[in-house]
């Protein structure tokens, strides 16, 4: 018992304290561990997704060293993600999901929105120090810990946020959207098509939801803060440009051409 009560008392002080690091300290880490991920950052799709991820942020009032990079995986994976260093990371069948820019600017802010409150740096913060006081008690070396810890790449990518914490994000976003677009179009909508793509998915939840609890009272949070905002979640859409619609063909061709040369001879 008395053991339970410790580690939950230093997950909360890790979590208070990490939030003051230093965002360089934080790109800093993410350079020492050397994320490798199949991720593209040059092409239509990544510039045109940096460039809504640049726009968003000048709604957003980032801290002045805070920068954020977009990257593009190219997988049938409908998923998105923020971690250190202020990395974003889409993968096309998300993108191939999102009917307009709004929607889009929606995942974008929430994930921008993760960043700016510090989250990926605070659910590794937490994870780290509940991993050293597991090992201490059970006679591990900490150090061995933090090494494994911190060179697991593959933790960055699947750092889990609160409830809480994705409120926070959704407010920030819809709050973004406004000011982007002169409404909130697109934040309600993302939910929809996340729930259409659930029923679809026939018993395989997207990996968006693994990492972002969905449910109707979330869409009923949102739409309650736009109301207490007079910001109106309906409005005028923006078509994601053609080119990106043929650059994301044409890399969904590419998934199904590579499927293909996989399949055993008969």
């Amino acid at each position: 018992m008395v053991i339970t009560v410790v580690i939950l008392a230093l997950s909360f002080l890790a979590d208070t304290l990490t939030q003051y690091i230093p965002f360089e300290v934080e790109r800093s880490l993410v350079r020492t561990v050397n994320i490798d991920t199949p991720a593209s950052d040059t092409g239509t799709v990544p510039d045109y997704l940096q460039s809504l991820a640049d726009n968003l942020s000048q709604h957003m009032d980032l801290p002045e060293d805070m920068t954020i990079t977009v990257s593009v995986i190219n997988s049938d994976t409908v998923n998105a993600f923020a971690t250190l260093g202020g990395n974003v990371v889409f993968f096309t069948g998300l993108l191939d999901a999102i009917p307009t820019e709004n929607t889009l600017a929606m995942v974008m802010a929430h994930e921008i929105a993760h960043i700016k409150l510090r989250h990926p740096l605070r659910a590794l913060g937490r994870g780290m120090v509940v991993g050293i006081a597991v090992a201490t008690v059970a006679g591990v070396a900490g150090n061995d810990i933090v090494a494994k810890l911190i060179g697991d790449t593959s933790l960055l990518t699947t750092l889990n946020f609160s409830r809480d914490q994705e409120s926070a994000a959704d407010k920030l976003a819809v709050a973004a959207l406004t000011k982007r677009y002169g409404h909130a179009g697109g934040s309600i909508q993302l939910f929809e098509l996340l729930n259409q793509q659930q029923g679809e998915s026939r018993g395989k939840v997207p990996e968006f939801f693994t990492t972002h609890p969905l449910n109707q009272n979330r869409i009923a949070a949102i739409r309650k803060y736009a109301q207490q905002n007079n910001w109106s979640v309906e409005g005028d859409t923006t078509e994601i440009p053609k080119s990106v619609r043929d650059e994301l063909n044409r890399l969904r061709q590419e998934l199904l051409d590579k499927k293909d040369r996989q399949k055993p001879a008969v």
